[in-house]
């Protein structure tokens, strides 16, 4: 089990590195100090090593949103902590894997599609209905319209098209959008709270 987790790890690391189409069997087994047959035995084909692979991504990605709920104070401080982490998400994982997942692997794609409607989606409406709980977003928000509006602005972000890199910084980006979000549907009371987690000055 060890090695198969080492294989796996090694896989996905120089798939978020050098995408899926272009990282062959042998170089995972090669980057890993073993021989190819070695990397069968743990998996029949290339495919199942993306399959896995993205199911532990996306696993790992849930892990971390469902932590957040129990480990912050308050709905903005998750919310603001969520942002941070998809940033990093960002900055370390090539967009070319899911531009060719998507492209070239249809049915592991929809994995991360499920994802976005069962995972991102529904996180976004429980973070929406924990800050009217707290009295830290507005009353009567209609949760499923903001919800995909926020999920919306997230990919967005992602877009080269509307931030090209060479002109938008991502987390420049993401503060901008996450705290235009957060002040549009915050109270008197979120405001404050948003100002500290947001550092913004309150003259702004």
């Amino acid at each position: 089990m060890e090695m198969r987790e080492r294989i796996l790890g090694t896989a996905l690391r120089m798939f978020k590195t050098y995408g899926v189409k272009g990282v062959t069997m042998f170089d995972i087994a090669r980057d890993c100090g073993i021989s190819k047959k070695t990397v069968y035995e743990h998996f029949v084909d290339k495919q199942a090593l993306i399959d896995e692979g993205m199911q532990q991504l996306l696993n790992n990605h849930m892990a971390y949103f469902n932590e957040c709920i129990v480990t912050t104070d308050n709905a903005i401080e998750e919310m603001v902590r969520n942002m941070k982490y998809v940033t990093h998400i960002a900055k370390t994982q090539n967009p070319v894997m899911l531009y060719e997942i998507q492209k070239y692997h249809p049915d592991t794609w929809k994995s991360v599609e499920s994802f976005k409607a069962e995972g991102i989606l529904c996180n976004i409406r429980k973070n929406l209905e924990r800050g009217m709980t707290e009295g830290l977003y507005r009353q009567h928000l209609h949760t499923d319209i903001v919800a995909r509006m926020r999920q919306l602005q997230l990919e967005a972000a992602f877009d080269p098209i509307q931030y090209p890199a060479d002109k938008f910084e991502m987390h420049t980006v993401m503060e901008q959008v996450t705290a235009h979000f957060i002040l549009g549907i915050a109270t008197l009371k979120g405001h404050k709270l948003a100002n500290q987690y947001l550092q913004i000055k309150e003259d702004e």
